[in-house]
């Protein structure tokens, strides 16, 4: 059976407090994938906190500085692609680490590539449109 070869592709965002809307919105409308073709979906997900909704989360994520903690919102961002250099072809030039901080970051954003080895399917589909407003 051949294999596929598939990247999965996590950002993590910092977000100022009271940020949050402006980078959502930035996110939607200046951070694009001008050619999709490798990209099988990508998601912005706010991270949520351990809490009586969520018992099961035991992955702290938190800002390298601990005293920017109690000012920022993290986000995830899941890219998947298929394949690391597709990926890398379409974001590499917005990836300016030599930059400070865009305004709305407290930190800098990090990234780390997954390549899966395994992988199970169930029944469900990627949503099938963007989210209203995302280009």
């Amino acid at each position: 059976m051949a294999t596929q070869e598939i990247s999965i592709v996590l950002i993590h965002w910092k977000i100022k407090k009271g940020s949050e809307e402006e980078f959502e919105r930035r996110w939607k409308t200046d951070f694009t994938i001008k050619n999709r073709n490798g990209l099988i979906g990508e998601f912005l997900s706010k991270v949520e906190q351990r809490d009586a909704t969520h018992p099961y989360i035991t992955w702290p994520i938190m800002c390298e500085n601990l005293a920017h903690e109690r000012k920022c919102t993290h986000y995830i961002n899941v890219g998947i692609w298929k394949s690391h250099d597709r990926f890398f072809k379409q974001v590499s030039q917005y990836m300016k680490d030599d930059k400070p901080p865009l305004e709305f970051e407290i930190e800098r954003r990090r990234r780390v590539a997954v390549t899966p080895t395994q992988w199970r399917r169930g029944p469900a589909q990627l949503p099938i449109q963007d989210t209203l407003g995302t280009k």
